[in-house]
């Protein structure tokens, strides 16, 4: 029995415990995160970059655990202090590492340069040859060189002020940095205004998926999911047409943002009809000559892009036609979007449940795609959702092969391995939701029959 004085210490020791395993977590994670930096190319090293990264995840996995079992245990400036200051330690760790997981970030710098030289990047392909006399040493790391730019006309004006300063892979990291800094410090305002703990930013700012994914290798992202997350705060706060606003800059950062607009577009001020158009007219004034190119390019990559798919992958054996699946697909997250449109759930579980449809049945789905989501889990933290940030960095498997001979060809036990699991786990979840919440209303039911 625990009535007694032993019970009592247990008791006044259990959150002094669990404060220092959220600290032993945070020094295992910057361990691990300085010998990924020590690594060097991490695509020469899958292997070993892999056995890391599970090792910091499980860290991660254990410090969400303990902010999640006992919030209460985890108030107070001193926490907060605690999991901002590692934070910043990781990033600040693999910024120095070579973007080597992906090679986007060398097309953020042409782009860049290109609008710094007065020149419209949807106008031509890095590849086209009226642009040969400015291949430098940047150029040979772009891919797809045939196909112009997909980003939006906000991140070009991002790209071209990182140049501005330096014609540099981590100059360019440095602004999607400061936008992840900013949604740690944006998600802080929206745990209070929804009433949840300030330590469950944990759950994005010590994530390996996004450390890795934006310290590591720059992904541009972040730039949007900071426009919609101040758009959907915002929104929560009454201010319905700069909402409006900042949900534009979003969408012209990256065309993804607008899957989210059915969870937003009742909160949206009236005056939404004037301000979505003028906004984007606004921001795509200035490349507009070129638009018709840039949406063919927009179109190729949504159109002929696969890799890493799950539902998708499933429809495609089904039907045996690619165009087929991504019409049941579109049809599928139409239907998800025209619920959370017509039902009264608040706007950030709306969002969650588009973000998760939109990622299930896209035909392309790259880790740092899920940089988009993680977010939205400091206030759902559902727990297969968590490990799938853990799990889909099996798919860079593809890299092994394709740093030694040039192929790339994914493995279907991989994928196996990164979807088996998460299904398995939101199927065990959604049921125990579902018994819990049957149980509770029969609970309500029982003692309303009581009472008559």
């Amino acid at each position: 029995m625990e009535h007694g004085y032993a019970g009592i210490v247990k008791r006044a020791m259990a959150p002094a415990s669990s404060k220092k395993q959220v600290w032993l977590c945070g020094l295992a994670l910057q361990i691990l995160f300085a010998a990924m930096l020590a690594l060097g190319e991490l695509n020469r090293a899958v292997p070993a970059f892999l056995l890391l990264y599970f090792l910091a995840f499980a860290a991660y996995a254990w410090a969400a655990r303990q902010i999640l079992a006992d919030a209460g245990t985890f108030k107070g400036p001193s926490t907060l202090t605690v999991i901002l200051g590692f934070a910043l330690l990781f990033r600040a760790t693999l910024f120095f590492s070579a973007p080597s997981l992906s090679d986007d970030i060398y097309r953020y710098v042409w782009d860049g340069m290109l609008v710094n030289r007065g020149i419209n990047p949807y106008q031509y392909a890095p590849g086209a040859p009226e642009l040969s006399p400015l291949r430098d040493a940047f150029y040979a790391g772009i891919n797809h060189r045939d196909i112009g730019t997909p980003y939006g006309p906000v991140l070009m004006g991002v790209f071209a002020a990182a140049q501005a300063v330096a014609h540099s892979v981590y100059a360019m990291k440095i602004p999607f940095l400061v936008f992840d800094g900013l949604i740690v410090l944006l998600l802080l305002r929206l745990l209070d205004v929804v009433g949840k703990p300030r330590s469950h930013v944990l759950i994005y700012a010590w994530n390996p998926l996004a450390v890795v994914e934006v310290a590591g290798s720059g992904h541009n992202d972040t730039a949007a999911v900071l426009l919609l997350l101040g758009a959907i705060y915002l929104l929560m706060r009454g201010r319905g047409r700069f909402g409006a606003f900042g949900f534009v800059a979003a969408v012209a950062a990256k065309y993804f943002a607008l899957l989210f607009l059915p969870a937003m577009w009742k909160r949206l001020d009236r005056t939404k009809w004037l301000i979505l158009p003028l906004g984007l007219a606004l921001f795509f004034s200035p490349f507009f000559s070129a638009l018709d190119a840039h949406l063919a390019s927009v179109f190729t990559v949504g159109a002929h892009w696969r890799f890493n798919d799950s539902v998708f992958a499933l429809l495609n054996f089904i039907t045996g036609s690619a165009v087929v699946s991504k019409a049941i697909a579109a049809a599928i997250f139409a239907a998800v979007a025209i619920a959370v449109y017509r039902s009264e759930i608040p706007v950030l579980k709306g969002a969650l449940w588009l973000i998760g449809a939109a990622l299930l049945l896209t035909s392309t789905l790259y880790p740092w795609y899920l940089l988009w989501l993680v977010p939205f889990l400091c206030f759902y933290p559902q727990r297969a959702w968590i490990l799938l940030t853990g799990l889909v960095m099996l798919s860079y498997h593809v890299l092994i092969r394709y740093a030694a001979e040039g192929v790339w060809e994914e493995s279907p036990w991989i994928k196996l391995a990164v979807y088996a699991p998460f299904f398995a786990l939101l199927l065990v979840d959604t049921w125990r939701g579902y018994r819990t919440r049957a149980a509770v209303l029969s609970t309500a039911v029982n003692r309303g029959g009581s009472l008559s």
